[in-house]
């Protein structure tokens, strides 16, 4: 019976893409998807998802404009509850990575129609790439264009806006080393 209801909630997404769109067909389903329909949903639109990942929903991705190309995610990976992913780059996440619940990783920057463009601010993006064997914290944010390297551990709800060395222990608002592990 639970296979049964799995794959009619599979097709609920696959029947909203072709009556709402990709926006509101797919993407607003991945809040309430069972984990393993919303593998398959990511994986359907383009996703790259290894082997043994664990996927939780809600999962909220952002600026996913036709597919979920943008994201790679490598084996046996754990990523917890309300994540946010920018997909206007790429996200790649190595393998054995944690990213705990409430973590934004963020591809790209647009202060839209404030001054703050003319005041050295333009659009940018880039991708951001999350080596083997990292733990992110909870309620961490990731700033486009960082790489954390392997083995790296980022604090509860750190801000990272520059590269983490590999096996550096980050923490704090802005993410500052706090030990290494070399």
């Amino acid at each position: 019976m639970r296979g049964l209801f799995l794959q009619l909630a599979y097709g609920r997404v696959l029947l909203g893409k072709s009556l709402l769109g990709f926006e509101q067909g797919v993407i607003a389903q991945l809040r309430l998807l069972h984990p393993r329909n919303l593998e398959r949903v990511l994986r359907r639109f383009g996703a790259t998802i290894g082997p043994g990942a664990r996927l939780y929903a809600p999962m909220h991705l952002h600026n996913a404009a036709r597919s979920f190309a943008n994201l790679t995610v490598g084996e046996r990976c754990h990523l917890g509850r309300d994540l946010f992913l920018d997909l206007a780059d790429g996200i790649r996440i190595g393998d054995r990575v944690t990213i705990s619940m409430r973590v934004t990783i963020l591809t790209h920057l647009d202060v839209g129609d404030s001054s703050w463009g003319e005041r050295g601010y333009p659009p940018s993006q880039a991708p951001v790439v999350i080596e083997d064997d990292v733990y992110i914290g909870a309620g961490a944010t990731i700033l486009p264009g960082v790489r954390i390297g392997k083995g790296a551990l980022v604090g509860a709800a750190a801000l990272v806006r520059r590269d983490v060395p590999a096996g550096a222990k980050v923490g704090g608002v802005p993410a500052r080393e706090l030990e290494s592990r070399r």
